[in-house]
């Protein structure tokens, strides 16, 4: 068992030897330092600068053309010109669709009843504060207008009979 402790301790000495480092071991016999020179971020940016001028300089458009930059600016650009032309152009559409709407409008149909699209448009509100009597039956104003659009019917019917 002696033996044992005595070994340990020898390794524990030999370890604590290892792990220290001091300034006193190299004596004297420095490597000399690797220094990496390459060039710096300034004389690299420097060179693409005057690349890139050049490059640049070799596009720039000679007197009397334009430029891609110029062209492609004018593309998005609204003019007058381009206004007038798309107005007028809304303008034959809606007429188009005013006389197509008119043509479906005026075609005969006798189960017709009234130009509203339902009854009940005439009377649609939050359901408080009605006073009693405030709320109308309406089927004599629908009968009504149904009887007013069955006559204008029959009228252009016989217009377009004596015309034709």
């Amino acid at each position: 068992m002696f033996a044992t402790r005595q070994r340990v301790g020898c390794l524990a000495r030999q370890l604590q030897r290892t792990t220290r480092r001091h300034a006193s071991d190299a004596h004297g016999h420095h490597k000399p330092a690797e220094v990496n020179e390459s060039f710096g971020t300034g004389s690299i940016v420097f060179v693409s600068v005057v690349f890139g001028g050049a490059l640049v300089y070799q596009f720039i458009p000679k007197k009397g053309d334009e430029s891609m930059i110029s062209n492609l600016i004018d593309k998005y650009r609204s003019r007058p010109e381009d206004w007038e032309r798309i107005n007028s152009l809304h303008t034959k559409v809606m007429e188009q669709a005013g006389y197509d709407r008119n043509l479906f409008e005026n075609a005969s149909h006798k189960h017709r009843f009234v130009d509203v699209s339902y009854p009940e448009a005439l009377q649609s509100h939050a359901p408080r504060n009605v006073r009693a009597g405030q709320l109308r039956n309406l089927d004599d104003v629908v009968e009504h207008y149904r009887q007013q659009h069955l006559k204008d019917e029959e009228r252009k019917a016989k217009k377009l009979a004596e015309q034709q």
